[in-house]
């Protein structure tokens, strides 16, 4: 390698390195990934997710900090986390055993708990043979439903029994890819599954952005009767993010009222949705 060849690539490596370390100094770094209605990246309502609102409630309450968004797909998000990468994910559900390691902030915002999802015509057999809300744990052995989940998300408890019962079986998919949460509602129109798990705001997106009202219909599960999840900010659970979560935790009480985020949560769970105050 020539001298001057070899000046341009110290020259590289260091403005490299330089640019990773600055990356790394960001007071808060943001990893978002494609999921309406949380984070919407195309479309209509492109930037109009809740969990977008969320962000940019942050960056409005905590302008005194520097803020970087990573666009990430959500398995490259968690995984960062995991090997203790600066990072925050916003919207994540606490007191989960499958995040336990990751720092959270305190609660931002209420969910009303995951339900099935599912075809009209296949909701009345559920609910004949299920009840209403339906024992999800007696659904799961039905060997004529099919099921499908995103490779990311996962049930809370319901997830154990999912595993038990229906991973690794004929009836059961895993769906990748962006939008995944969305996609397989158009398979559950379609007739190539039968039902999912999500939260009611999933299927209230799908129909807003379709150009006619699907069938879908949505109904709760009787393990999660009275129940609510919390929405709270996940980061790293290194130095860096437990001072992102303190830093984060400080203005909680003004990310709960703030008039861009509530319109946002209503817009997509309704007005009837669980508060936190």
């Amino acid at each position: 390698m020539s001298f001057q060849k070899l000046v341009k690539a110290l020259l590289f490596t260091l403005l490299f390195c330089q640019s990773s370390r600055a990356a790394d100094e960001e007071d808060i770094i943001w990893g978002v990934n494609s999921s309406p209605p949380f984070h919407i990246f195309y479309g209509e309502y492109k930037d109009l997710g809740f969990c977008d609102a969320l962000v940019t409630a942050f960056q409005r309450q905590l302008p005194e900090l520097s803020h970087k968004i990573r666009k990430l797909p959500s398995r490259r998000i968690t995984m960062l986390m995991r090997k203790n990468k600066n990072l925050c994910f916003p919207c994540l559900i606490k007191k989960t055993n499958y995040n336990s390691e990751f720092s959270y902030t305190e609660t931002t915002h209420l969910y009303q708990p995951h339900g099935i999802i599912t075809r009209a015509s296949i909701a009345s057999r559920i609910i004949k043979n299920y009840g209403q809300p339906v024992v999800f744990s007696q659904l799961v052995k039905d060997p004529d439903l099919r099921f499908a989940q995103p490779t990311e998300r996962r049930y809370g408890r319901l997830q154990a029994v999912l595993e038990e019962h229906l991973i690794d079986s004929d009836n059961f998919s895993f769906i990748s890819g962006d939008n995944a949460n969305v996609n397989l509602l158009t398979m559950i129109v379609n007739e190539r599954i039968d039902y999912t798990i999500d939260y009611s705001s999933i299927m209230t997106y799908y129909n807003e952005t379709q150009s006619k009202r699907s069938e879908l219909v949505f109904l709760p599960i009787a393990e999660y009767d009275n129940e609510f999840i919390e929405g709270a900010v996940g980061c790293s659970n290194n130095e860096w993010g437990r001072k992102a979560v303190n830093q984060l935790n400080r203005v909680i009480p003004q990310i709960k009222t703030d008039p861009d985020f509530q319109r946002a949560l209503d817009k997509w769970m309704g007005n009837n949705r669980p508060r936190t105050n």
